[in-house]
């Protein structure tokens, strides 16, 4: 399961970054999502993801180039918000429920939030740089 929210400014996305660490989440477990990736990677810093990051291979690079690493699934759901410039962060629900981490994601002033099962993809990190073991 993900959770998902979208997110109006800056500040409110980091600090959806910063709760949602400081509730355990792990950083692979944590995606940023911008129009922008510079953007993106200014709000994630070393606490969150980027798609796509730390993926290689031929078949990696070819959906970086032709959707940044973002899933349909998400590309749907969000693509107005992403299209007026929302910030979208996304959360692998593992160790605490999808509902919880929606919860704190309200708290930070996300909207949009959604939670749905999601199949392995490029949003987080590749599994041999996916967490302890």
């Amino acid at each position: 399961m993900v959770a998902a929210a979208a997110f109006e400014d800056d500040d409110a996305a980091v600090t959806a970054v910063k709760l949602l660490r400081e509730s355990g989440m792990q950083t692979q477990d944590i995606s940023v999502i911008a129009r922008d990736r510079r953007r993106a990677e200014l709000i994630a810093g070393d606490r969150a993801w980027l798609p796509g990051k730390g993926w290689g291979g031929l078949i990696a690079r070819l959906q970086k180039l032709i959707n940044g690493g973002v899933p349909k699934d998400i590309t749907s759901r969000y693509k107005k918000a992403l299209r007026s410039g929302q910030i979208v962060v996304v959360v692998a629900a593992g160790d605490q429920p999808p509902d919880t981490i929606a919860a704190l994601m309200r708290q930070a002033g996300g909207d949009l939030d959604d939670m749905w099962w999601q199949r392995p993809t490029l949003l987080f990190a590749p599994p041999e740089l996916a967490g302890p073991f």
